[in-house]
């Protein structure tokens, strides 16, 4: 059986990054035994003619679309990235009669949605390594779909998502195939070539209560954990067979739990390389051991999701740490040597002008090399959020969140983003 998989996402905004997740469902057809062809649109300038023609010339039994990003989650600039998908979906469809599979991050958070927006029937919703080896299973032997654990099926008039099955623990699976996706077009020098990175994972899931992220809903609360020497071999084979000089991790929080992330610190120390890397991290985890760790493994640069800088504010967004607990994680990396970006999320619930001022004067005071500024919460169903703006009316029941809309607040809506633009505009490394 011969599988094409297709990975969408042309998204060049900030860091470019590989196709990691659907290289690692491409690696896990092939040890299943099925015949496997990538196509990655990120450096297509005719993503349409260039599926229709990998289509024609490899006749594919079952074509596999990722849909990583939905918009650009810009409320004041919006990028809506959906119809662009359509685009190689219908591209798909008039090459081919094989079954189109939708999956991926953006595709797990509105199945039915988009399965409705791009006329298909079916996608794997969440993880995929085992999911969609058993629809090519199923496929093949010309048996029923219907009852799949984690399919959206959209048929005969109705539409469903079935329940999904127990996450998996991401060491039953192989690595990316970085060869099914050319991993060697993801080397990052900085200041010579646009931001195209290579990435790994080392855990999956996210603990946190966060009232506006989605990464629970793709991933899963319960943190899973790869075996370090095994997540250290993968990134020393970046170095060592595809020459990649700077790597991303793109673990939700790197620095939970802690115990693991040293050990597989020492494990990369171990493996003496000379690749640099960067990660997320948590400031509610960020201890000096373990920070200390990270640099002597190699970690170059950090993001701290901090998010605010007002009490109140940390509080209303549930982050789970305090203004205190940022100022010590940001000082603690500085004296380390990290360079560090930290994020303001602006205009949530309870933003006021004290609270924006607070935030703003923060990052002044700390000085980090980077601030990623958003204005707005993009509303996303199933995240608390999202009932928040049910009650207050920001939405409406049953609307369809796949276009974006935005919750900001009152007291902050009218002046908000053009104050932040003109912010971001006075001050070098801040980025609306």
């Amino acid at each position: 059986m011969k599988v094409l998989m297709i990975s969408d996402n042309r998204c060049r905004e900030n860091l470019i990054p590989y196709p990691l997740g659907i290289a690692c469902i491409a690696a896990a057809a092939k040890q299943a035994g099925y015949e496997v062809s990538c196509l990655d649109l990120m450096f297509s300038s005719d993503p349409g003619a260039d599926t229709l023609e990998r289509i024609q010339a490899i006749e594919p039994d079952c074509i596999g679309l990722s849909v990583r990003n939905i918009d650009n989650q810009d409320s004041g600039a919006n990028e809506f990235y959906v119809p662009a998908a359509k685009e190689i979906a219908d591209a798909a469809k008039s090459g081919s009669r094989a079954p189109i599979v939708l999956g991926g991050a953006g595709f797990t958070i509105f199945p039915l949605e988009c399965l409705e927006y791009m006329d298909l029937e079916m996608g794997i919703v969440g993880e995929g390594e085992r999911s969609f080896v058993e629809l090519l299973a199923r496929l093949e032997a010309g048996a029923a779909v219907d009852d799949m654990a984690g399919l959206a099926l959209r048929r005969g008039g109705a539409s469903r998502i079935n329940p999904p099955g127990p996450h998996a623990w991401p060491g039953l699976f192989p690595p990316p195939d970085r060869e099914l996706f050319d991993v060697t077009r993801y080397d990052w020098k900085p200041g010579e070539t646009p931001p195209f990175v290579a990435n790994l994972q080392s855990r999956r899931g996210c603990h946190m209560r966060c009232i506006y992220c989605s990464s629970p809903t793709v991933e899963g609360r319960v943190v899973r954990v790869r075996e370090p020497g095994k997540v250290a071999d993968e990134l020393a084979s970046l170095e060592k067979d595809y020459g990649i000089s700077l790597a991303s991790f793109v673990d939700s929080l790197f620095n939970y739990p802690a115990d693991y992330t040293r050990e597989l610190c020492r494990e990369i120390i171990s493996r003496k390389l000379t690749l640099r890397w960067i990660a997320n991290l948590n400031p509610l985890y960020c201890e000096h051991e373990t920070m200390a760790l990270m640099r002597e493994a190699g970690c170059a640069g950090i993001s701290i999701g901090n998010e605010s800088g007002s009490e109140d504010i940390l509080q209303s967004l549930k982050k789970g740490f305090t203004r205190k607990e940022v100022i010590e994680a940001v000082k603690d990396a500085k004296e380390l040597g990290f360079r560090i970006n930290c994020f303001l999320l602006l205009g949530g619930p309870g933003e006021n002008e004290k609270t924006v001022k607070e935030s703003v004067e923060l990052m002044l005071e700390l000085a980090p090399d980077m601030v990623g500024v958003t204005v707005g919460i993009r509303i996303y169903p199933g995240c608390e959020m999202h009932a928040i703006a049910l009650r207050e009316g920001v939405i409406a029941p049953g609307q369809n969140l796949l276009y974006p809309t935005f919750y900001i607040s009152r007291e902050t809506e009218p002046w908000l983003y053009p104050y932040m633009r003109e912010l971001c505009d006075a001050h070098a490394g801040w980025n609306l």
